[in-house]
């Protein structure tokens, strides 16, 4: 959030600095000297948290549009740094996530860094009834989940072909759900899209393996 965000923000809210400054409990001149300031600049990260809490309390209240162009940007950056931190506890690098796009080979890509974590795939060997339990979905559901669950019991396949198909596997047991559909890769997906790309990536692959077991 840059300065010229909050001037926007405070036209929306037909506010003065003096009364945005109160509920922020900052005084109202130094708001007004940041109207002084080069408004491309961003927003101290102490300041900037403070108003997108304001700014979502304005929302609940009814005080502010959840389609101004403050709410937007308020609730935006707010999701993108829940999902930067979770996706680092995955241990996603951020270098990745600013070259990805909605790919398959991305999204596989990004699914086989997850699932070459140990502690995960132990996640994913001991939630074995719960994931066949989402076969009851349909009969693609079941398709990809059998596929996948191929791949991984597979005696021909290395440790590491495993990883995308563990990696699907954790996405389905622990899914994300809060997360905005601007982020690359993760923004478009959803449990049921993951599992398909990722079966599609081992029938490509693996064809007569994979139909065969």
């Amino acid at each position: 959030m840059k300065y010229v965000h909050l001037s926007i923000l405070l036209k929306e809210l037909e506010m003065s600095p003096e009364e945005f400054g109160g509920c922020l409990g900052i005084a109202g001149i130094t708001i007004r000297r940041w109207n002084d300031l080069p408004q491309g600049d961003v927003l101290p990260l102490l300041y900037k948290k403070a108003i997108q809490a304001t700014v979502l309390e304005f929302i609940a209240e009814g005080r502010l549009s959840p389609y101004s162009e403050s709410a937007k940007l308020a609730i935006q950056e707010g999701s993108d740094a829940l999902f930067l931190a979770s996706m680092k506890s995955l241990g996603i690098a951020d270098d990745f996530l600013k070259h990805a796009d909605q790919s398959p080979e991305s999204v596989v890509q990004v699914i086989s860094q997850i699932g070459s974590s140990d502690s995960k795939q132990a996640i994913v060997d001991k939630s074995k009834q719960k994931i066949l339990g989402h076969q009851k979905r349909g009969s693609e559901w079941k398709s990809y989940i059998q596929t996948l669950y191929r791949a991984i019991t597979s005696k021909k396949l290395t440790k590491f072909e495993k990883f995308a198909a563990y990696g699907a596997f954790f996405y389905l047991v622990c899914p994300f759900d809060l997360i905005p559909d601007h982020i690359p890769v993760f923004g478009l997906m959803d449990d049921y899209l993951v599992l398909g790309l990722v079966a599609a990536y081992y029938l490509k692959r693996f064809p007569s393996l994979i139909l065969k077991a």
